[in-house]
Formats: C-alpha cells, sequence, structure tokens
C-alpha cells in the first residue's frame, strides 16, 4: 500500500467507509451483527412507512425497533453487570457512525472507495488484536474534528485482558466489556466522558440496520447549520444505509433525510426515465419513503449488485450514478430558476477546428484590416457603435504594439457542439471601451463588439433577436481553406459579402503565431447592438495555443461589404487556429445595464424573448442530456476572496520519481515541473490550495494538488488528498467527512490549520508587504482540468479575474507545522506562497469526462391501437417568416367507446431544423376536448427549449367528424403569439385511419 493510500485510507474511518457505501453494491446477510436489547429505551421515531402509499417503500429499517437510543432518561455511565449496548455508548455530539460487521469481508475489493473502507482499519488493528472483539466495530465521529475518529468494540468473553495495550491513551477499556480505541487520545476521552443525552444525529440512529454488513448514518450540513433545501440534496439532514456482501457482490440501499424528497423523486426519476424505463432497465427508480426521523421523508436509492472487484465499466456506471444524484440534480436545480432576472443561462459554444468532424473542420480565422485613417477610424465610431462606444487600441497578438492597435477583424469559423450557434459563421468584429460603468474595469480592458454577424444557421443577437440562415460555408478543401459568405436580399436572391482561400499553414514553415491576454479577455464581455453584451467565459484554448500567421501573398479574398469602406485594401495579416476553442456564454446578460443605447420598445422586446421559455429550455436539455450520458450541464460557482481569501502553498518536490511511485495517479497522467508564476522557478510542485466556495454547505476546502499531463501535452491538475470544513461529495471518495479546515483572514494576518490523521499543516501569513506576480499562462491552463485519483474530471471555465488579475506573493511566512505521508519527497516548506483577493467567477462542467451514453426512449405509441393517425399542417406568421413551419403527423389511436386515446408524433421542418415532438392524449368524441400532454421533443436545441416536457393542455379537436368510425377527422387550427415575432396561424388536419378489424 502506498504512503498517499495509507493517508487516505486512515484519514477518517467513516468516510472511507462511506465511501464504499456510495460507490459499490452488495447483497447478503450477516451473522455478526450487533445485538439491540429489548430492555433499552427508544426514542420516539416513527420509522413506519406509509403502507397504503404507492409511492413509498420501506428502507432497510429494522434497527428502528431494536436499536436503543439513549434520553437523558437514562443517560448513564455503562454499568459493570451485564452486555452494553454499543449504541449507549455513542456521545451525543456523534456526528456519524459506521457498523462495520466484518471488515475482512471486504478483502479484495479493488475499488478505491473499498480500498479506503478495508485500509481504514489499520490503524486500530496496530492498537489492539482484533480478535478480542466479538460482534461489529462501531466506528465514529463527533462534530468536533479535531477529536478524530472513535471505534467501538464489544470485548470477547475469552479475550485476554493482557494483551490489550491500556497504557496507550488510545485505547481503553469501559464497565460492561466495551473496548474503546481512538486515531487521537481525545477520541478515546470523547466517549469515555461522553454526554450521551439525545444529539442532533439520534433520531436518525434508528435506520442502523444491525443485520447488515456495513450500515451507517452521517449529519449533513443542514442538520446543523440552516441550509435551504432546494431541488438538490444540499438540504438533507442525514444519509444513512445499509449494504450486504453476497458471493463476490455488494447491493443495498442509501437514503438521504430530506424535506424535498417527494420532489426530488418525481424530478430525478423524470430525468432518468431512458435509463429505468430502458428494456432491459440500466438504472433503478428512487422510492421514496415515510420518515424514519420528525417529518423529514426518505429518499431511497438502490444501490445494485456489483462485484467486490468491478471492471472499470462497473466501476463508471456506480460513479454515474452518483453524478446524476449529486452533479445532476444540482444542475436541474439552477436551470428551473434560469430567468432575467434569476439565474442566468449558460451555454456550451464551441469553435470547431481540423481535430473535429470527419470530414474535418477548418479552424478559426481572423482576418485583421487597418483602417484607412483617422478619419474612417472617427466616422466608423460615430457611424457603428452606440453611444458611449469608441474603439480601443488592442494588442491582439503578441507582436502587435504593446500599446496596442486599431483595426477590424473578420472572423470565419465553424460552430457546433453547443446549443446555441452552430454551422459556418462570419463576425466583423472591433475592440471596444464601453461607458463608464457599462461592465466591470470598462474603459480599461478592450471588449469584442461584433458589428455585424451572418450564419449559415439560425442564431439569436440582440440587433435582430433570430438572425435568419443564409448562404455561408467554410470549408477544407484538398488543403485549402474555402470561406464563402452571401446573404439573401429583399427577393431571397443570394448576393456576394465576402470569399477567401488560403492554403492551410503549415506548422513547419509558417509563423507561429500568438494571442495575448488582453484578447482573450475581450471575450469576457462580447458586445453587440444596442450595446448589449453576451457574457462569456473561455479557457486556455483560447490564448496559450500555437496559432499560426497566414501568408498574406497566399490570401485571396473579394470584400463586397459594408465594412471595406472604413479599412486598407489590403489585410494586416491573417491568424489561423489550429486547436478547437471552448467557450461558455449566457446571452444578452446585460438587459438591466443603464449603458444601454435602446428604446424601451425594444428592450421590452429583448427580455420577452429572453424570458420566453427557450433559455431555460436549453439548460433544462442540457440536464436531459447530462442524465443520458450524451453531454454536461452547466453550473456557475463564485469564489469571493473577502473572509477566506483563496491561498496556495506551493512546495517543491524534491524527488519526483519517488513521489510518483507512492502517489495514486489517475491512469495516462505523469507528473510534470511547472512554472507558477511569470519569472519564478520551474520545479515539481504539490500545491495546497485553500479555497471556499460562496454558499456552499462544505464550507472551506483543502486540496493537495499535483500538476499532470493526461496524455494529451497540455498541463492539467490532479487531486491527491481533499480535506472539508463539512460534509462534501467528491468523484473519487464520493463522500468526504469533516476536517481539520480553518483559513482566514485577520488584519494583516492569514492564518491556515489543515490536519487529519496523518497530514498537519499549521502557516501564519505576514501580508503587509506582498508582491504582485503574474501567473504564467501554463498554470492558469493546468486549472481548466482538474480530476480526482479515480480518473473523473471537472472541466471549468473563468474569465479576467482568473486570467489577467495578479495573484498577491507573501514574502513573510512562517510554517509552524508541516507534516504529511509524503515527507521524505518534499522540501521542508513551501518555495511560494500566494493569495487572491479578486472574486472570481467559475462555470463548470463536473465530472465531465464520466459519462454512461443511454439511448433515448423510442416512442412506441399504444398497444392494440385500432387506428392509425396521418395529417399535415403549418405554422405561418402573419408579421415575419422566421418560425415558419411545415407539420407532418404519424401516430397511433385507440377508440373505445365515446373516448379517443392518441400518441402522436408531429415532424417539424422549419428554419431551425428538424425536429420530432411526441405527445400523448384523449379525446371526448361527443365535445371534442380534451388533453395533450408532450412526451418528449428530439431534434435541434433551439427547436425543442420552449417544449416542456411533460406539460398537458387544453386539446380541442375541431371540426370532428365521426360518422365514418374507419375514418374519423379532425382540425387543429390556433393563433400562436410568437412574442417579438408577431402572430401565427398554425393548421392542421388530421385523420384516425381504422387498422385490422376496427374498420368495420
Amino acid at each position: 500500500m502506498s504512503a498517499l493510500r495509507r493517508a487516505r485510507t486512515r484519514r477518517i474511518s467513516l468516510a472511507l467507509a462511506l465511501a464504499v457505501v456510495v460507490a459499490s453494491a452488495c447483497s447478503g446477510d450477516s451473522d455478526d451483527a450487533a445485538d439491540a436489547g429489548p430492555d433499552a429505551t427508544s426514542t420516539d421515531v416513527d420509522a413506519t412507512p406509509d403502507a397504503t402509499s404507492p409511492e413509498t417503500t420501506t428502507p432497510n429499517t429494522a434497527a428502528a425497533s431494536t436499536l436503543p437510543i439513549t434520553t437523558e432518561a437514562d443517560a448513564s455511565d455503562p454499568a459493570d453487570d451485564g452486555p452494553v449496548e454499543l449504541v449507549t455508548l455513542l456521545p451525543a455530539d456523534t456526528r456519524s457512525v459506521a457498523v462495520v460487521a466484518d471488515p475482512s469481508a471486504f478483502d479484495g475489493a479493488t475499488d478505491p472507495a473499498f480500498d479506503d473502507l478495508t485500509g481504514d482499519l489499520e490503524w486500530i488493528v496496530e492498537l489492539v488484536d482484533a480478535s478480542v472483539v466479538d460482534g461489529p466495530w462501531w466506528i465514529g465521529r463527533t462534530t468536533d474534528p479535531i477529536v478524530g475518529t472513535f471505534a467501538l468494540a464489544s470485548l470477547s468473553d475469552s479475550a485476554d485482558a493482557s494483551t490489550i495495550d491500556e497504557a496507550s491513551d488510545q485505547v481503553t477499556v469501559l464497565p460492561g466489556g466495551v473496548l474503546v480505541v481512538g486515531s487521537t487520545a481525545a477520541a478515546v476521552d470523547a466517549v469515555a466522558a461522553a454526554d450521551r443525552t439525545s444529539g442532533e444525529l439520534t433520531p436518525y440512529l434508528a435506520a442502523l440496520d444491525p443485520d447488515a454488513d456495513l450500515s451507517f448514518v452521517v449529519g449533513l450540513p443542514a442538520l446543523y447549520d440552516d441550509v435551504e433545501a432546494d431541488r438538490s440534496l444540499r438540504g438533507a439532514a442525514a444519509m444513512s444505509g445499509a449494504l450486504d456482501i453476497d458471493d463476490g457482490a455488494i447491493s443495498g440501499e442509501v437514503v438521504f433525510h430530506t424535506s424535498n424528497a417527494a420532489e426530488f423523486v418525481e424530478a430525478y426519476n423524470a430525468l432518468d426515465r431512458n435509463a429505468q424505463q430502458a428494456d432491459p432497465p440500466t438504472a433503478t427508480p428512487l422510492s421514496l419513503a415515510s420518515p424514519a426521523a420528525g417529518d423529514l421523508e426518505q429518499v431511497v436509492v438502490t444501490i445494485p449488485p456489483t462485484p467486490l472487484a468491478p471492471t472499470p465499466d462497473q466501476l463508471a456506471e456506480l460513479r454515474n450514478l452518483w453524478k446524476k444524484l449529486f452533479v445532476g440534480m444540482e444542475a436541474h436545480d439552477y436551470a428551473e430558476d434560469v430567468f432575467d432576472p434569476g439565474n442566468a443561462a449558460w451555454f456550451n459554444f464551441l469553435v470547431k477546428s481540423e481535430l473535429d468532424d470527419e470530414p474535418p473542420s477548418p479552424g478559426s480565422v481572423y482576418i485583421r484590416w487597418e483602417f484607412v485613417d483617422d478619419a474612417a477610424r472617427e466616422a466608423f465610431e460615430q457611424n457603428e457603435l452606440p453611444d458611449g462606444f469608441r474603439l480601443a487600441p488592442t494588442r491582439f497578438l503578441e507582436s502587435d504594439d504593446p500599446d496596442g492597435e486599431y483595426f477590424l477583424a473578420l472572423n470565419l469559423y465553424n460552430g457546433g457542439g453547443g446549443m446555441i450557434v452552430g454551422g459556418a459563421r462570419a463576425e466583423w468584429d472591433v475592440f471596444v471601451h464601453g461607458p463608464d460603468g457599462a461592465d466591470p474595469n470598462a474603459g480599461e480592458r478592450p471588449r469584442f463588439f461584433v458589428v455585424e454577424a451572418l450564419a449559415e444557421e439560425v442564431s439569436a443577437d440582440a440587433g435582430n433577436l433570430l438572425t435568419p440562415a443564409e448562404p455561408l460555408s467554410h470549408q477544407l478543401i484538398d488543403g485549402v481553406v474555402v470561406s464563402s459568405v452571401e446573404r439573401f436580399d429583399d427577393d431571397g436572391t443570394a448576393v456576394a459579402v465576402f470569399e477567401s482561400t488560403f492554403p492551410v499553414p503549415d506548422p513547419d514553415v509558417n509563423e507561429v503565431a500568438r494571442f495575448t491576454r488582453e484578447m482573450a479577455i475581450g471575450n469576457d464581455y462580447i458586445y453587440w447592438a444596442h450595446g448589449v453584451s453576451d457574457r462569456v467565459l473561455y479557457n486556455a484554448t483560447t490564448f496559450n495555443h500555437d496559432a499560426y500567421f497566414v501568408d498574406v501573398d497566399q490570401l485571396e479574398y473579394t470584400d463586397v461589404s459594408r465594412w471595406s469602406q472604413y479599412l486598407k485594401p489590403e489585410a494586416k495579416d491573417a491568424v489561423y487556429y489550429v486547436n478547437t476553442l471552448e467557450y461558455v456564454a449566457s446571452p444578452m446578460a446585460n438587459l438591466d445595464s443603464d449603458h444601454l443605447d435602446i428604446t424601451p420598445e425594444w428592450l421590452d422586446e429583448l427580455y420577452a424573448f429572453k424570458n420566453n421559455g427557450h433559455q431555460v429550455g436549453l439548460m433544462r436539455k442540457a440536464v436531459e442530456q447530462l442524465f443520458r450520458g450524451e453531454a454536461d450541464a452547466l453550473v456557475p460557482y463564485v469564489v469571493e476572496n473577502t473572509d477566506v481569501p483563496s491561498t496556495y502553498y506551493h512546495v517543491e518536490i524534491t524527488d519526483p520519481d519517488g513521489f510518483a511511485e507512492a502517489i495514486d495517479l489517475p491512469l495516462g497522467h505523469e507528473l510534470i515541473p511547472i512554472r507558477v508564476v511569470e519569472d519564478g522557478d520551474e520545479a515539481h510542485y504539490l500545491t495546497l490550495a485553500v479555497t471556499e466556495i460562496a454558499h456552499s454547505p462544505e464550507g472551506v476546502r483543502a486540496e493537495w494538488i499535483v500538476h499532470t499531463d493526461d496524455g494529451s501535452g497540455r498541463p492539467s491538475m490532479v487531486v491527491i488528498e481533499r480535506s472539508t470544513e463539512d460534509v462534501a461529495f467528491d468523484s473519487a471518495s464520493v463522500i468526504e467527512l469533516p476536517s481539520v479546515v480553518e483559513h482566514g483572514v485577520d488584519g494583516d494576518t492569514i492564518t491556515t490549520t489543515v490536519g487529519d490523521r496523518e497530514i498537519e499543516f499549521v502557516a501564519v501569513l505576514d501580508t503587509s508587504t506582498t508582491t504582485d506576480a503574474e501567473l504564467t499562462l501554463d498554470w492558469i491552463e493546468a486549472g481548466d482540468v482538474v480530476c480526482s485519483t479515480f480518473g473523473v474530471c471537472d472541466k471549468v471555465y473563468y474569465d479576467a479575474e482568473t486570467l489577467d488579475v495578479p495573484v498577491r506573493v507573501v514574502n513573510d511566512v512562517t510554517v509552524e507545522a508541516f507534516a504529511t505521508p509524503w515527507d521524505e519527497f518534499l522540501a521542508d516548506e513551501p518555495a511560494l506562497v500566494a493569495f487572491r483577493d479578486n472574486a472570481q467567477l467559475y462555470v463548470a462542467k463536473r465530472w465531465h469526462d464520466l459519462r454512461v451514453p443511454v439511448a433515448p426512449l423510442p416512442f412506441t405509441g399504444l398497444d392494440d391501437a385500432t387506428h392509425t393517425i396521418s395529417g399535415t399542417g403549418s405554422l405561418v406568421g402573419r408579421d415575419s417568416d422566421v418560425a415558419d413551419s411545415v407539420y407532418e403527423y404519424s401516430g397511433d389511436v385507440v377508440v373505445e367507446g365515446d373516448q379517443l386515446t392518441f400518441a402522436i408524433d408531429q415532424r417539424v421542418d422549419n428554419a431551425l431544423g428538424v425536429g420530432n415532438i411526441y405527445t400523448t392524449g384523449n379525446v371526448d368524441l361527443t365535445t371534442g376536448t380534451g388533453s395533450q400532454t408532450v412526451v418528449d421533443c428530439q431534434g435541434p436545441a433551439l427547436l425543442c427549449s420552449d417544449i416542456t416536457l411533460g406539460s398537458t393542455d387544453f386539446y380541442e379537436a375541431q371540426n370532428l367528424d365521426t360518422s365514418d368510425p374507419a375514418a374519423i377527422t379532425w382540425n387543429v387550427d390556433v393563433v400562436v403569439d410568437l412574442g417579438p415575432f408577431g402572430t401565427a396561424d398554425s393548421a392542421s388536419a388530421l385523420t384516425a385511419t381504422a387498422v385490422g378489424s376496427a374498420a368495420g
């Protein structure tokens, strides 16, 4: 066992045991169960589920009627005259407890979580001989993490007391023959001298199962602090579970006790329906159980039987369950509150390159022109920019004038992989300074301004709402990048705007072009017509990859755009990206700005368009795709860096080879040296990063990070050890119990304390004298992908507050304690310590590389259909043709008496593409009225964006004709409000034609 593995498995016994719980599964019975005496006093806990409710189940809560739970009336030291129930010895401030019937049952487990469980008891057997124990180990922690872990067990009748070293302050025997072992002396004292009245966790101890191989209860942050329940599990008060091992496999149940249980179960099962209803099912639905404590219902999660030594695919499926429970439902909660004002919508936005598609797409190209002269530049500002905006000198490339240059750039690229942009695009861009106050740092940092955009596919922008599709292409043909930009005139004729060709740059011949930080941070706020801006975040694909200059002598182009009047006839330069660019964008993010150059009427139109349901629909779609293993949902978070300034202790690894052998890196990762700050030393570093995400229940987190290459040739980070102030969930051990993590600022002093069983770190920083330092682009890029030792990674996006704001290097550092399992490979003290005091916004794709694909459910129609549906229809705008559509209907009908039940596949073809809307419903044949429910929508994201799955609406079959039972006909004619696009007439004609014997 490696040093790191020992450190991780010994740190918190319950955390490691629970990591097994939430990461694995098994079934079976154990004879080594805790004996709960019948004369013990129980609390008033109703653990009996409502047997009459079809949506409730009975979780494994046998202990509710057998495990004694002490109250003030019987809180006393254990008697000396008979066996003692171990549950009665738990301190009132117990935070977590796990009952492990037989640790050896987990021998051979290969999941990292199983390593945690089986290795965790090493510190116990180092102190006592396991043969003196009769029955299970009770392993627990109190609400004070500094106390450490305690373990209780009953001494066997044949135990040789001489083998128990009571001289050790980590071992004692209580009256009644109870052995107490502690990871610290304080842990032993916590049990021996405990207040045994009822505590916050006491009611949930009823969930412990005396017959399970592993049973546990954990108090979550909401049990102790004011954590408001939302649509996720962040508001759950406790987590419990019972797992069994049978024939080398583990299975059971994990339960969350939460006030939003019913809503959570319903929403989760709806999102997971494609897996749960597959043939055969690949997931088990969550179930709802009656309260086991108070009025908190239970979310019951079934852990399917899984080998103790699972295959990589089985491990991925287990972690995917927790990804859906934690990451997926957090994204669901965020998406449901998308509105302006409210949660901002965030969408993926990819710019393709030769690394994408088959055949490959050309990369993005920027062609730049200088203005003819100052007069032309001033005319451009006057004629083309909103009030208060002016052109900004910008250092776009490192080869540009350090003071910046004025230019207009045409960006030609293919969008893809996102939800708001696709196909070929042409965008004419300038860099501007906005009015003072238009955005943070306006007037200091140049911003992109898109003065015109043409697109091959329909897209949205502030000037036009929906930009219609135009004849554009951006292709790679026989090693030549060929771009053609046309637009339709008023009579529908394609008119040329711009075209260009150039050979793909040869990296061995063409000059390397490097983009500046200034260019990248111009994306933070991308302005459009009226001064409306998109909020955009990015990663190192924008700023830390080599691009290549196009030989302008080989660049051939024809420019008949309206912008050429302001520009010199010859292009200044052209730069070609060879890598794919990744962004996340929040469109029209500043509609509340006081600096818009816009009429109140158009502002109302923009709000109406933004809030018409398409943004929340797209966010919901992303959550659906996460559950299907197709893509990832985006969730933002903020690191405020005020009371808890993010602080980084960089310790040199003096023996990288030895260190690499001692830790568990994900497959394919290798340690790499890195330079943290400009003009700093390159070395292999172990970094202790101490941060706090705003409003996170876990509190302050401390992560020990190494820098690696995952085989891509790009830097990344791996968290080899993680501690949190409160309970947290991650992809490695799944659940982390609280550790000693104290960090904060007091005047000019920052103090950091991090501790667990084998790690102790205490440092005091004097911040009265610091030096600003610029982080290297490589170190920033390493934070783009942050992985756990399990190999599951978060992908992170950020803005100038991370890329461009310097860190503050501390010159006066006092390290009062520094002990880790890796000391032999490390320098004695940090080589560099730095902190941040500026707020940082991030958007993350959590666990982004963990995907278990699930096929969408087929639309199978109705069993025993008596009729089939056919029909056509159309949507025609009265004021605009942007939403004009053609419909085609198919499906099944069952007619029974006066009731017609239908399942319809409505194929929609419009400017957004082709999609299918699946609905079910019913019609009363005597009245022609009924209801219709949306089952699914498949097709382009924008087409499906305002379709709410599961929504039910009134349905009217107009002109219903039932005179011929073999051919029932009706119409559906409605007027549709298209918001800013006016109104449209939707007209459909449908026929239900009898099949088989029903035709008579």
